[in-house]
């Protein structure tokens, strides 16, 4: 009985599949291994050529700027139909935090302000009538 049965769990027989073909031993793991250190060498030589990040840094900026225009585009469309866009619901946050914490200065000074009278009153109403 040196049968192996596969295991039941999907996790696990995943887990054993990667681990065969990425196992140095077995025919897939091989040929994973001479790919793996041939792209690492690749990209090695890639990633420090001037050429390719200039390319990839103008990609990226294209990129930024795609992402940007769509943005635009999305809060136009929104604001022509007068719904609110996210930056708006950012602004109107950003204005109620700031409202609040004016708001919580206020109710601090004012209790401040009550105490100081309170202790006034209570010094008024110890001396002596003249």
């Amino acid at each position: 009985m040196s049968e192996k049965t596969p295991a039941k769990n999907l996790t696990a027989r995943l887990l054993g599949l990667v681990g065969y073909l990425t196992d140095p031993k077995s025919g897939p793991g091989k040929w994973w291994m001479r790919f793996e250190g041939a792209s690492t060498g690749a990209m090695g030589k890639l990633a420090t050529s001037p050429r390719y990040l200039k390319f990839a840094g103008k990609g990226l900026q294209r990129m930024f700027h795609a992402h940007r225009a769509a943005i635009d585009l999305t809060e136009e469309i929104l604001h022509f139909w007068r719904i609110p866009s996210l930056t708006d619901v950012q602004e109107v946050r950003r204005t109620l935090r700031r409202l609040e914490d004016d708001l919580e200065i206020t109710t601090t000074q004012l209790e401040l302000a009550l105490a100081a009278l309170d202790k006034l009153q209570a010094e008024l109403a110890r001396r002596p009538a003249a």
